[in-house]
């Protein structure tokens, strides 16, 4: 632990949450004094040994829990816990149906985090899990029941389990009850059962999969059946924990005035941290609902500060509007503070296109004599990774008099998503009318010259016509996955008009700490041809202001650049004789969050790259002649 510990703090890697169980001595573990397991060996049951958690036993050599606390982490699980509430919960309990089950805490400075409790079905055989699942998942039909058993030492922590473990909290749903609880399992872990093996191509048994596809129809409610008393809200662990000590302590600090918040940090009693972190944005909120009567012009602060991190949101089952927080400290954006002309080729198909400046961190597209304009942009690299939230602002200009047709034209961005989907946001969207990609609609602009600000949540978004087809299943268009294009129109507008988009990114929620001076890592691989690691190959990363840094790869070609100051452009390049590249994400690249894959091939050649165009192949925008250079090698 002492010699990782640094390591882990370059990386940015602060996890919240500690799942303390395992090992061979289980000293690394946590657990109350007195408590204890006794081993006796298979091959001497003579022999006995006594097995004690030494985590957070201060007088012991195995104690750590002030590095882990140090480290960020929030929450351990016990594996010899003072009360067994203490590492499980049921899910579905009494406590849990008119609130939310406050965290206990044995150790210092630390919440004790439960899981959740299965069903107690007897796994020692398929005819005795038959007898007991009849009774504990009687509304599950048989068959499906039968596909659940995998095998008798296939407990609730294994992959195999995970199909078990959702049937039980959807059957709760499908009740009528309130479900809360924190899902662990080893995800996809397992060899199989004696009718599986898994595979790349296929790593859960097929009862796994057809339960977490049951599972996502619940989250994201493709097919329309689901309803708002029974759609899931399916935070990451890190996240889930944050968001129970923040809803712990949020009612004495959260000021409602109109549709007007403000939250004014607060310290947690038992971790003595403060809630939420200024320097991780929302991160701390994300989950937080709040009613408001007006959600369209609702306001929020933070510490003073103000923030467009929200959702507005419809009446829900109350009746009662309202907005909820997003976090969005772990941003990746798709049209952001570096032009375009960067990170990505461009098309203008028709009207006028301006890209993004220092001066002018937004782009703009205008129409000219059609009254349509189109831009096309092709990414270079851009990846969105467990997206829960797209956020952007636009604001219509007018040159001509006619506000009012200006006003009335029609905004549309779409995603094109690599595995073929289509992902967009369409301005005053008829309600009703029929989409051929996943959409959402956003009100039309009512002012001139004026910014609005959306965050869309993406279990919100209105899907095409969704066939569950077992055999062939296919989720509808998410923006998850690699963007091929990213298209930007104006339609039926004026001569005249012109759409402006600014901070278009996406958001997902990550519950990692953060470091104490709020910096970030930039990190990524060398190689020659993606696999091929280039060792000691020098890299520099330099900021607009002409501060630069520099380092070596290592032998497997990785480099780091730890402890970044948040929300500076950096350029960053690696040598090879006269050739230097750049990471695929773009020549310059906005660091809002850790960056740990900003990969650069250097290619097989030493020959200098052709100028980057829109026939050049991805290799050859990514490299570029090293000024000074070219000449030598001439």
């Amino acid at each position: 632990m002492l010699s990782e510990i640094p390591w882990l703090a370059a990386w940015n890697i602060r996890p919240a949450i500690l799942t303390s169980h395992g090992g061979n001595t289980l000293i690394q573990d946590f657990g109350v004094p007195g408590k204890f397991a006794k081993f006796v060996a298979f091959d001497n049951p003579a022999l006995v040994d006594t097995h004690e958690a030494l985590a957070d036993q201060k007088q012991s050599h195995a104690y750590h829990s002030d590095l882990l606390r140090k480290l960020g982490v929030l929450a351990v699980w016990s594996y010899f816990a003072a009360d067994a509430k203490d590492i499980f919960a049921a899910p579905d309990g009494p406590e849990v149906q008119h609130g939310l089950l406050p965290l206990s805490s044995t150790y210092q400075q630390l919440y004790e985090l439960p899981r959740a409790s299965p069903p107690p079905l007897d796994t020692s055989s398929q005819d005795k899990f038959d007898a007991s699942a009849r009774v504990l998942l009687a509304d599950i039909p048989e068959a499906e029941r039968k596909e659940l058993y995998c095998g008798p030492s296939c407990n609730l922590s294994q992959g195999n389990a995970l199909a078990m473990l959702i049937a039980s909290h959807l059957q709760s749903i499908n009740r009528g009850k309130k479900v809360k609880g924190l899902i662990y399992t080893h995800f996809g872990s397992e060899e199989g059962t004696a009718v599986f093996r898994s595979s790349l191509e296929q790593p859960v048994t097929p009862a796994v999969a057809k339960w977490m596809r049951r599972f996502a129809n619940y989250v994201y409610d493709f097919d329309g059946s689901i309803g708002v008393d029974r759609r899931i809200w399916s935070p990451p662990a890190n996240t889930w924990v944050r968001y129970q000590v923040m809803h712990s302590g949020i009612a004495s600090h959260l000021a409602v005035d109109g549709s007007a918040i403000s939250i004014t940090p607060w310290t947690d009693p038992v971790t003595q941290t403060t809630w939420p972190d200024m320097r991780a944005g929302t991160r701390d909120l994300h989950g937080l609902t709040v009613y408001v009567p007006d959600p369209e012009h609702a306001s929020v602060k933070i510490g003073g500060k103000e923030t467009q991190s929200f959702t507005r949101n419809p009446p829900d089952e109350t009746g009662k509007t309202s907005i909820t927080l997003v976090d969005d400290h772990a941003p990746t954006p798709i049209i952001g503070q570096v032009a375009l002309k960067d990170r990505a080729s461009i098309e203008a198909i028709s009207g006028q296109f301006t890209d993004a400046s220092a001066s002018d961190p937004y782009i703009s597209l205008g129409t000219e004599t059609s009254g349509d304009a189109t831009v096309v942009i092709k990414p270079w690299r851009l990846e969105l990774w467990n997206t829960s939230h797209l956020q952007l602002a636009v604001r219509k200009r007018c040159s001509g008099n006619d506000a009012e047709s200006c006003l009335g034209s029609r905004l549309k961005i779409e995603l094109l998503m690599e595995d073929g989907g289509t992902v967009s946001i369409r301005e005053d969207q008829p309600a009703g009318e029929h989409v051929s990609s996943s959409a959402w609609s956003v009100p039309r602009l009512k002012k001139l010259d004026t910014w609005v600000s959306h965050t869309l949540d993406v279990a919100q978004l209105i899907w095409p016509k969704f066939v569950d087809e077992s055999d062939d299943w296919r989720r509808p268009p998410l923006p998850i996955g690699k963007v091929k294009e990213v298209r930007v129109s104006l339609t039926n507008a004026p001569a005249g008009t012109t759409l402006d988009v600014q901070n278009f990114k996406a958001l997902r929620p990550s519950g990692n700490g953060q470091a104490a001076d709020g910096t970030k890592l930039i990190a990524g691989r060398v190689t020659l041809d993606g696999s091929m690691p280039v060792p000691g190959a020098q890299v520099r990363a330099a900021t607009g202001s002409g501060h630069i840094v520099s380092t070596a790869t290592d032998q497997d070609g990785y480099y780091f650049f730890p402890g970044q100051p948040n929300g500076q452009i950096v350029g960053i390049r690696a040598q090879l004789g006269s050739r230097q590249c750049f990471p695929r994400q773009g020549r310059r690249i906005e660091i809002g969050k850790d960056e740990a894959e900003l990969d650069i091939e250097l290619g097989q050649s030493l020959q200098l790259a052709r100028p980057a165009s829109g026939n050049a192949s991805l290799a050859e925008q990514a490299c570029e002649a090293a000024p000074g250079l070219v000449a030598q090698e001439r």
